[in-house]
């Protein structure tokens, strides 16, 4: 207690070092703590899907976003075309699931019925990628593997932030058919709140798409069977 009555009287002797000091603690002590809540909310605390320390990246590079060949610089694989994904998928045993997504994005043109189109950022997906996450739906059903068929119906799955944001959460988009670079696509289902995707971006997939659809919208640019092309990303569980 006398250090601190000591202390206030030199404050009181020398305000103007005194407003220096305290200045200089908070705005260093705000500093501290606006850098801890970044890192807490982006590196420290759980994704918000099942069980994430069971979650493995295969490659640790951001390649983006469609490559020639398969192997790094470093002698590391980052990107996978479609055919080496689905050998790794049907030879790695040590994954109960091995899911494959787009390594950039897309922007569709995306018209609900008789409204004004838009462009919406989506997402190349494998059928198990929800799976693989542990992640649900918020309303509706998420992406199966029957959904990742050439013969299946093409579906996709909205995010809630573009569900909320872009349709007002209209219940009933759910069901309906939106027209995605011209193509028709059945929307089964809202993704959680919260849930992003595979990754940390500014701007994350609004639409989620099976890969068996990539020949439909894609037409005579598609990449899907071409083996040369490694643009898909790899998330084992």
């Amino acid at each position: 207690m006398r250090d601190i009555v000591v202390a206030f009287r030199q404050f009181r002797k020398s305000p103007g070092y005194a407003i220096t000091v305290v200045l200089t603690l908070a705005l260093g002590i705000g500093a501290n703590t606006a850098i801890f809540t970044l890192v807490h909310g982006v590196l420290m605390k759980s994704l918000p899907v099942t069980d994430p320390k069971t979650l493995f990246r295969v490659g640790d590079l951001d390649d983006c976003c469609v490559n020639g060949g398969f192997i790094n610089d470093n002698g590391d694989f980052d990107l996978f075309s479609w055919d080496l994904y689905r050998h790794f998928k049907e030879t790695t045993p040590e994954f109960e699931d091995l899911a494959a997504m787009q390594s950039g994005g897309n922007s569709m043109t995306t018209r609900r019925g008789q409204e004004p189109a838009k462009s919406m950022r989506t997402q190349y997906v494998s059928g198990n990628f929800f799976r693989t996450f542990g992640v649900g739906s918020f309303t509706g059903r998420v992406l199966t593997d029957a959904d990742d068929m050439p013969e299946a119906a093409p579906v996709v799955v909205m995010s809630y932030q573009a569900w909320l944001s872009d349709y007002g959460a209209d219940p009933k988009v759910v069901g309906e058919t939106f027209f995605m670079q011209g193509q028709p696509m059945t929307v089964v289902g809202i993704a959680p709140r919260g849930f992003f995707g595979d990754r940390i971006r500014p701007n994350p997939p609004q639409f989620w798409v099976p890969l068996s659809a990539e020949p439909l919208i894609e037409g005579k640019n598609s990449i899907l069977h071409v083996a040369p092309s490694n643009w898909l990303y790899m998330v084992g569980r």
